[in-house]
């Protein structure tokens, strides 16, 4: 029977006027009782009215109207399963397509969902077993209702749906709202139940039309669906059909139940696990991509953000350690060194920023320094006889410093936390701001190389200091301004271990594409007053970028070249290969004349020669250059000493870094002659160790010897060895000096390399070879870890070691070396200790693989780079391999393959991609910082004003609305501290509905932006 249209006009009439005049929810409970009684209305024709109501409001959204949902289901006037389908007979997921109602309704459902699901995981519904069944039904007609949207959608567009970011957190809403109501009691009491077949058949048929849509849902959320689908048997029609199909082959079904069936260990993170994930960090190439890690803490600590703290702190210190004690170089302890002091301060202030509940910083990083071994940090007096612990004490001290400096903690706890007064003060003024740091070189350029020299300092501000060089590069390259890029580029080239800083904050690509992209697209003027500055603006430009391809062995995919016709990338291809002269073009031949002109025959090279050859066209020449004039000399057509004396004026500044592309086409061409070079090992000395070179171009040099000497030592080792067993003497001698001479800059290179006396300690038999010494090392991180408490000094670990076992035997073999040990650690009683450790060595970033990783939290667009791959199979790659085995395995080895699921899951959940909806703070540490959120709650709009005070016209009369309304009004605006409802324009006059729209408007409320949605959803699966 149809509503009393009096009743249904005063209950409008009642919610426009709550709506508009931000009548708060109890005051709003309270009312409705009161309508209750005065106009009694259907809990259905009640929640209709209610969401009827946003139609009538030229709004985006209002928060108020979940507020008030919830209200109302807490109160017990409407059930929570009828509001959840009245929601969706309003929903825009009920509109029709090709509807020109463009007023989204998602805001409104993604909340009320949320707060159905808040209920829930706090286990205040449902109460009974029939309301969780009523629940269970909701949500699958919401979730059928989504997915005949999205296909209806798809079909309109042909090649899918584009859906919105709200779109697609009402889909994993929906999610997680089946997930939760599954974990209750009286919720598996119903699926449990035989009343309720049909119950069943239709969530059979909502996740099977659910799942296969899952690609942007979070890996934990899809594994939890995926086996309560499993677990009861929730395929709708679908099993029978599933069975049929010809990939199932001759499979036994038993076994495909077998995972189902595998049962997981409590979750423990381990401090041997974040020990280990960070060394493979900073173990060669700084592998540092803020979002990677913020989403592998996010995955692995869940929200709980002061254990997160603890650990952190803790593992950077345990990698110091461990540096000491293994004597590792100077240049690795001072990475591991920088991570400490300037990383992780700064990402502890952002992650604090972004923060909606506060960390008790001071108290965490206290926790995390009562965790180290105390021997390890030395009294000031105690330092001169103990140089490795002195490193660690000062580090300790610069990383209270920079804490101090970034307000983390007090200035005074700094003597209390060392137990002894400290020797330095705490930096006047803060940390240095990006901002701040930008304009001061705006306003003097030189400002920029001051800076680069403080990088490598140990106060905290390299992250601001690296923000603010590189914005300013990248607005250079944008500007073409390349004299002052050119002064940036020398200062950073010259300084290797700045090259390890800058990785740190920024990936390689950020770094690289603008300087490619601007080398490519260089526009160069034939008819310019002054080629040699460009030229050197050029090779500056263009050896900064050699030098992090080479010291890192970077991929065009790491250093974001996408375009196949890139001058970079065909340089690096093939610009140290020689062309035959009847392949070159006309212009190269003419070019090619006049650049050996200049060298050998002229007194010069002129300004005619070089406004005629561009700086991309040269560089391509240079290996054939090479190749024609040595082909002179040692066929007798020119003399050594005119040879040596034309290739001297490439060590001038301006055409130095074009060196690099003649000294690896020099040394191949040595490496690969079968006649004795002797010419060419004396050009090549006679480059390597100049007799005469100006102080200009000595630091250019350098960095060209740091980029050509390792690759130049083994070729010229190996000629040796090949010219001894041929008795030359003679070429033996020529090669020595070289080598001598390439000693200083072998170590250049950080490619995560092990040394040949670390392989062969591995590899020796008494370990077991390296497979066994891998198996050991898991062992004694899981021993160690095990005891940790007790044992504080950190396991010896280096991820050289895990490597090189993929390096040397590959992925496959490796990976089944460290099942194999978690077999035997499971069998010992110790088997979820090393199940974290193995979990966290298969998900360790590489550098062979990072750019895929980092695709997946910076997606990339396929129309316009190309999608980076990896050639080799990682251990990630590999897992995923074998547990496809794994129904053939659990046949013959069940608990095997129950380890191999095990370590699957963990795995997954470690390395899954960034939720969509996450109230998980520090997974928004970036966009935090980027937007300016100051922390504030968004959602802190809806009053709390005491009850309706004493009236001047009687107490609550149920005949006058108005009346009703102005009290709670007037409530409402007492609570909010003096006239600020005035000021927001909510007054009692007539014209409130037109007065919510700029309150909205100022706010924002959000919109567009569920995840501001403080849900706790903590321990929900």
């Amino acid at each position: 029977m149809p509503p009393n249209t009096q009743s249904t006009d005063q209950w409008k009439t009642f919610f426009k006027r709550c709506l508009a005049r931000r009548v708060d929810v109890e005051e709003f409970q309270d009312l409705t009782q009161l309508m209750q009684r005065r106009a009694p209305l259907k809990e259905h024709d009640l929640l209709d009215l209610l969401f009827e109501t946003r139609s009538t409001v030229n709004v985006p959204w209002d928060p108020l109207l979940p507020v008030y949902v919830d209200g109302l289901c807490k109160a017990k006037q409407v059930k929570t399963a009828s509001a959840l389908r009245r929601l969706l007979a309003h929903s825009t997921i009920r509109k029709d397509p090709e509807s020109k109602c463009k007023k989204s309704t998602f805001m409104t459902d993604i909340k009320v969902i949320q707060d159905v699901m808040l209920s829930i995981s706090t286990g205040t519904i449902p109460r009974l077993t029939p309301e969780a069944a009523e629940l269970y039904d909701a949500t699958a007609e919401w979730i059928l209702a989504v997915v005949e949207w999205y296909n209806r959608n798809a079909l309109l567009q042909n090649s899918g749906a584009t859906t919105s970011a709200d779109a697609l957190s009402l889909f994993e809403s929906l999610g997680i709202l089946l997930a939760a109501l599954s974990g209750t009691t009286k919720g598996l009491e119903t699926l449990s139940s035989e009343h309720y077949q049909d119950l069943r058949l239709k969530l059979g048929q909502a996740l099977t039309a659910y799942l296969p849509l899952c690609v942007d849902v979070s890996l934990p959320l899809r594994q939890r669906l995926d086996a309560l689908q499993k677990e009861f048997n929730l395929f709708g029609q679908q099993p029978a059909k599933a069975l049929d199909h010809p990939a199932m082959g001759d499979v036994n079904v038993n076994s495909l139940q077998f995972e189902a069936s595998v049962m997981d260990g409590p979750v423990i993170n381990t401090r041997a696990g974040l020990y280990v994930y960070l060394n493979s960090m900073l173990v060669g190439r700084p592998l540092v991509d803020d979002s990677i890690l913020i989403n592998y803490l996010n995955n692995r600590y869940e929200g709980h953000q002061e254990v997160l703290v603890v650990d952190l702190t803790t593992a950077a210190f345990d990698v110091l350690c461990n540096g000491v004690h293994r004597n590792e170089s100077s240049r690795t302890m001072f990475l591991f060194r920088s991570f400490l002091v300037n990383k992780l301060p700064a990402f502890f202030a952002a992650m604090m920023a972004a923060s909606m509940v506060p960390i008790p910083m001071e108290m965490c990083i206290t926790q995390a320094l009562n965790r180290l071994d105390p021997n390890s940090f030395p009294s000031f007096s105690q330092m001169f006889s103990m140089q490795g612990s002195s490193i660690l004490s000062d580090a300790r001290q610069e990383f209270l410093f920079a804490c101090a400096s970034h307000r983390l903690i007090q200035e005074s706890s700094i003597e209390r936390l060392l137990g002894e007064n400290p020797m330095q003060t705490v930096p006047v003024g803060g940390p240095y701001q990006k901002d701040d740091l930008i304009s001061q070189i705006n306003n003097s350029p030189a400002r920029a190389e001051q800076l680069i020299g403080e990088i490598e300092s140990m106060e905290g501000n390299a992250g601001a200091i690296v923000g603010a060089i590189t914005e300013v590069m990248l607005n250079l390259c944008a500007q073409k301004e390349t004299m002052t890029l050119k002064n940036i580029c020398n200062s950073i080239s010259r300084r290797p271990q700045t090259l390890d800083v800058i990785l740190l904050f920024r990936t390689s690509k950020q770094v690289l594409q603008p300087l490619c992209s601007l080398l490519d697209s260089w526009r160069w003027d034939e008819d310019q007053s002054e080629n040699q500055p460009v030229y050197d603006e050029f090779g500056s430009i263009l050896l900064l970028v050699l030098v992090f391809k080479y010291r890192y062995n970077l991929t065009p995919a790491d250093m974001g070249i996408s375009n196949s016709d890139s001058f970079v990338l065909k340089l690096l291809d093939r610009g140290s290969c020689s062309q035959k002269l009847n392949n070159l073009s006309e212009k190269q031949n003419k070019d090619l004349g006049a650049w050996i002109g200049a060298l050998f025959i002229a007194e010069g090279i002129s300004e005619e020669t070089m406004s005629a050859c561009s700086p991309q066209d040269f560089y391509m020449l240079v290996a054939t250059l090479f190749d024609q004039s040595l082909g002179a000399c040692e066929s007798g057509k020119m003399d050594f000493e005119t040879l040596k004396g034309g290739f001297e004026y490439l060590l001038e500044p301006f055409l130095l870094p074009s060196l690099v592309v003649a000294l690896i086409w020099l040394g191949n061409h040595i490496w690969q002659s079968e006649t004795e070079p002797v010419i060419s090992l004396k050009t090549l000395y006679s480059l390597v160790k100049p007799t005469s070179i100006s102080g200009e171009a000595q630091a250019i040099h350098k960095t060209v010897l740091n980029i050509i000497a390792r690759p130049l030592e083994e070729q010229l080792k190996d000629v040796r060895t090949r010219h001894q067993a041929r008795q030359n003497i003679d070429k033996i001698s020529n090669i020595k000096p070289i080598l001598d001479a390439l000693d200083p800059y072998l170590s250049f290179r950080r490619v995560g390399g092990c040394l040949r006396s670390e392989l062969e300690i591995w590899a020796a038999p008494a370990t077991g070879g390296l497979l066994g010494s891998i198996r050991g090392t898991l062992q004694s991180l899981t021993i160690w870890t095990a005891s940790s408490d007790i044992n504080l000094q950190p396991q010896s670990y280096t991820h050289r070691q895990l490597l090189a076992g993929i390096n040397l035997l590959g992925t496959t073999r490796i990976l089944n070396a460290l099942v194999e040990e978690l077999k035997h650690q499971a069998q010992a009683g110790s088997g979820d200790f090393a199940l974290d450790i193995a979990a966290t060595m298969v998900c360790a970033p590489m550098p062979e693989s990072f750019a895929i990783e980092q695709n997946v939290v910076h997606p990339i667009d396929p129309a316009k780079e190309v999608v980076p791959r990896c050639a080799s199979l990682t251990l990630r790659d590999a897992l995923s391999n074998l547990h496809q085995d794994v129904p053939k395995i659990s046949e013959k080895d069940p608990l095997t393959a129950e380890i191999i699921v095990r370590l699957w899951r963990r795995v997954s959940i470690l390395a899954a991609p960034p939720s969509r909806v996450s109230n998980i703070d520090v997974s928004n540490i970036i966009q935090n910082m980027e937007l300016g959120v100051d922390g504030q709650s968004q959602m802190n709009l809806d009053v709390t004003g005491g009850g309706v005070n004493g009236n001047s016209g009687g107490e609550h009369d149920p005949g006058n609305i108005d009346q009703m309304l102005d009290n709670a009004a007037a409530a409402a605006a007492a609570g909010m501290n003096g006239n600020v409802g005035e000021d927001m324009g909510l007054g009692s006059s007539a014209g409130g509905m037109d007065a919510i729209d700029d309150v909205l408007n100022a706010a924002d409320m959000a919109v567009g932006n569920p995840e501001f949605l403080d849900l706790d959803m903590e321990g929900m699966f």
